[in-house]
């Protein structure tokens, strides 16, 4: 028997193109001061405070992101008690992220963490694929197995899998 009860996600933010908005003036997405996925989930999905604790690390583009910005993903992983979480990150780096996390964590860690992000922005686009690509890392996050995957387009990938997308 599948059990539908949802178990507890940690939402670790770091910005990219799924949590930003589009500047006119500058002619390219932006990430928002603070994000906007939180309330997206607890408004659409009925996904609040009792199924989505949110960890916001940064809200940078992902060529932005550093190696202490995914030290922090890593702590935020190793000190949360829940073992499922879901990792919302720009797309340029996304798996490269997602690689150099997977190197940091012990063999045994036990931990599912889920990489996604979209090609459009969440908020102000329709149509766009912020919300579906959220709303399967949260499912992947609840049916997988420990370790580190991608969510993307309806796909899960491993991290080393970027080689072979084409």
């Amino acid at each position: 028997m599948i059990s539908t009860a949802i178990k507890k996600i940690q939402l670790i933010i770091t910005g990219g193109t799924i949590d930003s908005y589009y500047d006119i003036d500058k002619c390219t997405t932006m990430p928002h001061q603070k994000s906007v996925l939180a309330a997206f989930l607890d408004k659409y999905a009925r996904m609040g405070s009792s199924k989505i604790e949110v960890s916001e690390i940064c809200m940078k583009d992902s060529r932005d992101i550093t190696r202490e910005d995914i030290h922090a993903v890593y702590d935020a992983v190793i000190e949360n008690e829940n073992g499922r979480h879901v990792v919302t990150h720009g797309t340029f780096t996304l798996f490269s992220s997602a690689r150099y996390l997977q190197s940091l964590l012990p063999d045994n860690h036990g931990q599912v963490i889920i990489f996604t992000g979209s090609m459009i922005p969440l908020e102000g686009f329709s149509p766009n694929d912020a919300g579906f690509n959220l709303g399967c890392a949260t499912i992947a996050a609840q049916c997988l197995s420990a370790g580190v995957y991608i969510a993307f387009n309806g796909q899960i990938y491993a991290p080393e899998d970027m080689e072979n997308l084409h």
